[in-house]
């Protein structure tokens, strides 16, 4: 059977596992990636609860998701990986578990199944990881509503149609135990369904479109998040006056209920004869509505004779956020490329009262090869509405050993 480009490309990364069961190796790699920022203090976003990964890049130097992964065909049915990931919070290094799975290699009808630790297939950025992006941090709207991107405990049973159009669809369980999760654990805490397609318009266009939903089933008596404050229920940094305007800055722990996630996402590339080694450009975006139904907690300040004193409160929410990043990447020549990207977010009330946070940002790479790329980036983030910060960055992404293929 011919298979589209597009087609091929998604099977290559998509079942990588294939591929390497082919060579019976272990591969073992690590992906340095270190740079230098110059930004303000992160002073959350509008209001809306998000944690310490939100904030996006830290002021100074840093060595950001700094991986190592061990991949390997485990016999004729079974691939399995691990990736350990390097991370910075409050100015020491962390080791976080990012993957363990394993995958079936040679079920039948075209299934697949997975079970372990992994990332989210949802969206188009979420089960990607972060070094293969275009820009040195994800866009505002996944460091909101995704605190970057989500992986968990589960498993996912996914179907790739044996057509020459590039058709995927999923269903992923997971226990709910990472941020934007935090649900009790004892069960299942979040579950997602996901479809993808996409194709070739000619030699030189390749498209793709997806539709997912996830959702969470989140408790505030068992978040746990990296958070700015001794409190996890802290409120972000913002001053006092900016809170009476414009609404109160909530934890990332306060919201207790269903949060339910609906994703869209469509994607171009263009290479002239399919080429992508001279020229290409891509174009990406992603739409997300976020629903909350459940209680939102809060604190106000009581004054009895001489005494003030917090008192927790518990309000009934049902509210909608929506937001969207846009970006485009052009490689104008085999060595250099650069971007533009875009992203914005509307809050529902009481988190913010009209005001949208958004951020613009401009980066231009130099990659000496496929495993080497510097790139300095210029983000303008306006997250939070009296305060503009100017961040510059210098990215050093650079990839040791043999890595499997990356999806469309």
């Amino acid at each position: 059977m011919k298979l589209s480009k597009l087609t091929t490309a998604v099977v290559l990364g998509v079942a990588a596992a294939q591929v390497n069961a082919a060579t019976d190796d272990i591969n073992v790699s690590a992906i340095i990636n270190v740079g230098y920022t110059d930004r303000e203090d992160f002073q959350g976003i509008a209001g809306y609860g998000v944690d310490d990964h939100a904030a996006g890049l830290k002021n100074g130097f840093w060595t950001d998701h700094t991986e190592i992964a061990i991949s390997a065909p485990i016999d004729d049915m079974f691939f399995g990986k691990v990736t350990m990931v390097l991370d910075e919070h409050d100015g020491e290094t962390e080791v976080e578990l990012e993957e363990a799975f394993i995958q079936t290699t040679a079920m039948p009808y075209d299934l697949s199944f997975r079970a372990g630790r992994f990332l989210s297939n949802v969206g188009y950025l979420n089960g990607k990881h972060t070094h293969t992006d275009s820009f040195a941090d994800r866009p505002l709207v996944y460091r909101a509503f995704m605190n970057g991107h989500y992986y968990d405990d589960g498993a996912r049973l996914s179907w790739l149609a044996p057509t020459d159009a590039y058709i995927e669809l999923g269903t992923e369980v997971f226990k709910g135990a990472t941020m934007p999760a935090y649900s009790d654990g004892e069960g299942i805490g979040a579950h997602s369904l996901f479809v993808k397609t996409g194709g070739d318009f000619n030699e030189s266009n390749s498209w793709q479109v997806g539709a997912s939903y996830i959702g969470f089933k989140n408790d505030e008596a068992h978040c746990s998040s990296h958070d700015h404050g001794e409190d996890e229920h802290e409120p972000h940094a913002l001053d006092e006056e900016h809170e009476e305007d414009h609404g109160e800055a909530f934890g990332a722990c306060d919201f207790s209920g269903d949060k339910d996630y609906y994703i869209v996402d469509a994607t171009w590339k263009w290479a002239p004869n399919g080429n992508y080694k001279y020229q290409n450009f891509t174009l990406s975006a992603e739409y997300f509505l976020v629903e909350e139904k459940g209680e939102l907690h809060h604190e106000e300040e009581h004054e009895e004779h001489i005494n003030v004193f917090d008192e927790d409160h518990h309000d009934e929410i049902d509210v909608e956020h929506t937001g969207y990043y846009v970006s485009g990447v052009y490689q104008f020549t085999p060595n250099w490329a650069a971007g533009l990207r875009y992203s914005e977010i509307d809050f529902d009330e009481p988190y913010s009262d009209g005001f949208k946070p958004k951020v613009s940002t401009a980066m231009l790479e130099y990659r000496h090869s496929h495993f080497s790329t510097i790139r300095l980036q210029y983000s303008q983030d306006k997250s939070t509405e009296h305060f503009t910060d100017d961040q510059v960055t210098l990215q050093f992404n650079m990839a040791l050993g043999a890595h499997g293929a990356h999806q469309f």
